[in-house]
């Protein structure tokens, strides 16, 4: 038997795609979902997490790296006062040129801005997954710990490549993969515990054979975290992205992929089983 987190990123980045992880949530095919505290849906984002309780597991999904910030942090944004993308702020991160405590900042106030909208916080993770960055993991560890959350992500895949990845998709995986080593040692020192592997819904459904399907699903004895990005058909071309959010939502609501999960024997499980 193995554990099988699904878990939407998301939640509360529009209202389409926060209707459609509400869609998965539903039909029990999506078990975890994180809030975007600065986004367009998150309003409905929180009011649906806090009147849903313990139904699914509901995080903070930390973002440095869109839209405008909920402070005023100087180095964390360009001058029209909107946070720095993905890229810039990994690379002014990874030369230390964020200021921590204007990270500590932010990110305390998004924490709170879900905690106070009455949502039972279970876990962290983030945008793009840069709360593994150097300095702002340690930010993030100390928050999580003096804040009582108690689990978080830590993208530790199992390799570089995978079905479906292209070469520069790849090399950002290895390069996440390496920011997650080192992160989890400041997560492990605040007592933070979190899935022994993470691995995309896009590796499952890019795999060509059932027999490879079932590898990547079968796990013994461990709790994974399958991360996947789902939204409604309207989501998709309101904002597009690199992933394809209605197709994902219709294969984890597919036959196929109940099937999978039977013959596999991942059992669903939220943040709250870790």
């Amino acid at each position: 038997m193995c554990g099988l987190i699904i878990n939407s990123d998301d939640f509360g980045e529009t209202v389409e795609i926060t209707r459609g992880i509400l869609d998965g949530i539903e039909a029990a095919v999506v078990t975890s979902t994180t809030i975007l505290a600065n986004m367009p849906g998150t309003e409905l984002a929180i009011a649906e997490a806090a009147r849903r309780g313990r139904s699914a597991s509901f995080g903070v999904h930390l973002n440095l790296c869109e839209g405008r910030p909920l402070t005023s942090p100087r180095s964390l944004v360009g001058r029209d006062g909107r946070f720095h993308r993905k890229r810039g702020m990994a690379l002014r991160a990874m030369t230390w040129r964020v200021d921590l405590d204007e990270v500590t900042s932010e990110l305390e106030a998004q924490i709170a801005r879900v905690r106070d909208g009455g949502v039972e916080i279970s876990h962290l993770d983030s945008h793009k997954h840069l709360h593994q960055l150097p300095g702002v993991s340690r930010v993030v560890a100390s928050l999580a710990r003096r804040l009582g959350i108690e689990r978080i992500r830590c993208t530790l895949e199992e390799g570089s490549w995978a079905p479906g990845l292209t070469l520069g998709a790849a090399l950002s995986r290895a390069l996440r993969r390496r920011l997650a080593a080192q992160a989890r040692r400041h997560f492990g020192r605040a007592g933070l515990r979190h899935p022994e592997r993470v691995f995309d819904v896009r590796e499952l459904m890019h795999a060509q054979e059932r027999s490879a399907r079932l590898r990547v699903l079968r796990r013994p004895f461990a709790l994974s975290e399958m991360v996947c990005h789902v939204g409604t058909e309207l989501a998709d071309r309101e904002k597009p992205g690199s992933c394809v959010r209605h197709e994902e939502l219709r294969f984890l609501k597919s036959e196929e992929f109940r099937s999978l999960l039977d013959e596999s024997g991942a059992e669903l499980k939220s943040f709250w089983d870790c």
